[in-house]
């Protein structure tokens, strides 16, 4: 059977970028892809930081001439605003030639990639299923996977990386995929309507907190926007209600959603649900395998941080494998310090997401983080949002332990917001006693 050099399990902006910058050296690239592009996918908002990887990848043009610049992020607390502005940037900015990033529709931002991987060699089989994991003497050596016609094939090389997202296939086929605690949901769709907020206008990513989540509304091209929520699993099961409700009910009394886009405005595109969005693997490599990507954790899209994560990740694993003999199999053991790196970025970006969340729950944490904006403070934390993670861990850190203090200084409890705030969601209008599902952060918890 023949061997390649390196098998990737998914198309995505993962997979696709090991494929290209592998494939460009020389190195024969076999990708396996379940769906065919363009398909529909979430993660439209990006990170400075990853535009250098579209130089390197060679796409950065084709990027930039098919979508919107996107010169910063911008928050809601309750009636005040926390803004991120790229230009903003610490001294120390990976980014600072390049302080802006894209508003991309990722059906066509992940098709530019996956051709680009095609031009530069890969062999990409879309409409590929991988059904299991073959392992020699303890060492995963390729996948078995069926085509559409029903057509079962072994493909086998040097090192397996598995890009598959969420699936993670092999840390889920190996047992040591795991949720993270509490479990949470997106629910988003597509909306045609134009922008009315002169920020969304200019580009902007721009969220608003609720009680323990929140909405995002993004301008895609085209006079559309991509419009989603996240919340607790068990906060989507007390709403009564179905993603489809409660999606469209937050459209039509959620401030930023309601009166960022025009009253016409009416969706385009089915309710998408993604549940149990955290999800972490044990290990991110092994004998004959590494993964990348979703596929070695997911966090939460509050920072826009997994498409970077994405390609940062394949980018460290295509320069290891590239940095390693032809000639013989992929040692673990080349992996033992991405992994270290991996683990970092991940602690450093939970930490921010932890003191997210304490924020939407407390209006005294609230309070502290609109009060601080300016000076060091803002701009340590746009460099972070740019997508540099390692340089600001400790930066992180002490946020979150702020957030910390004041929560439990200044009532943590989880008391309920008053039934008559006027952005308060309900799960039916119509009932006597309306039972409370979402607010827009501004309640102590």
């Amino acid at each position: 059977m023949k061997q390649h050099d390196v098998v990737v399990l998914g198309g995505g902006p993962a997979g696709s970028t090991v494929a290209t910058l592998i494939a460009a050296q020389g190195y024969d690239v076999v990708v396996l892809e379940k769906e065919h592009f363009p398909r529909f996918h979430i993660g439209e908002s990006l990170l400075p930081a990853t535009v250098s990887i579209f130089d390197r990848l060679k796409v950065h043009e084709a990027i930039r001439s098919a979508y919107i610049l996107k010169p910063g992020g911008k928050w809601l607390y309750g009636e005040k605003e926390v803004p991120g502005e790229f230009a903003l940037y610490d001294r120390r900015a990976s980014f600072k030639d390049h302080p802006y990033s894209y508003l991309v529709e990722r059906s066509s931002f992940d098709k530019i990639l996956i051709d680009r991987s095609m031009e530069a060699g890969a062999d990409v089989r879309f409409g590929t299923e991988v059904t299991d994991v073959i392992s020699e003497n303890s060492r995963i050596v390729g996948v078995r996977c069926r085509d559409e016609a029903g057509v079962e094939s072994d493909v086998c090389g040097r090192v397996v990386v598995d890009a598959s997202g969420l699936r993670a296939i092999i840390p889920s086929k190996l047992r040591i995929r795991k949720l993270a605690e509490p479990h949470r949901m997106g629910i988003y769709a597509q909306y045609a309507a134009r922008p009315t907020r002169d920020d969304v206008k200019a580009g902007w990513f721009i969220g608003q907190m609720f009680y323990d989540g929140w909405t995002w509304l993004l301008r895609l091209p085209g006079d559309r926007f991509s419009v989603g929520t996240v919340l607790t699993v068990e906060r989507f099961r007390q709403s009564g209600m179905t993603p489809t409700h409660l999606l469209e009910r937050l459209v039509a009394e959620n401030p930023l959603l309601n009166e960022g886009m025009t009253p016409d405005r009416h969706r385009i595109s089915d309710v998408i649900v993604t549940g149990n969005m955290g999800n972490s693997s044990e290990s991110l490599s092994g004998e004959g395998w590494v993964a990348v990507g979703d596929a070695a954790y997911f966090i939460d899209p509050c920072y826009s941080s997994g498409v970077h994560l994405a390609m940062k990740s394949a980018e460290m694993v295509a320069d290891l494998i590239m940095s390693s003999s032809k000639e013989a199999p992929v040692a673990s053991s080349l992996f033992v310090q991405y992994q270290k790196d991996m683990r970092q970025h991940e602690r450093t970006v939970q930490r921010m997401v932890d003191a997210f969340y304490i924020a939407s729950r407390n209006t005294s944490v609230q309070k502290m983080v609109t009060t601080c904006q300016g000076g060091y403070f803002s701009r340590r934390f746009v460099t972070f949002v740019g997508g540099d993670f390692q340089a600001n861990r400790s930066y992180i850190a002490r946020v979150r332990n702020y957030c910390r203090i004041v929560g439990s200084l200044f009532g943590n409890n989880p008391a309920r917001a008053p039934e008559n705030h006027p952005h308060y969601l309900h799960a039916s209008s119509s009932s006597a006693k309306r039972r409370p599902v979402v607010d827009s952060g501004s309640s102590r918890n």
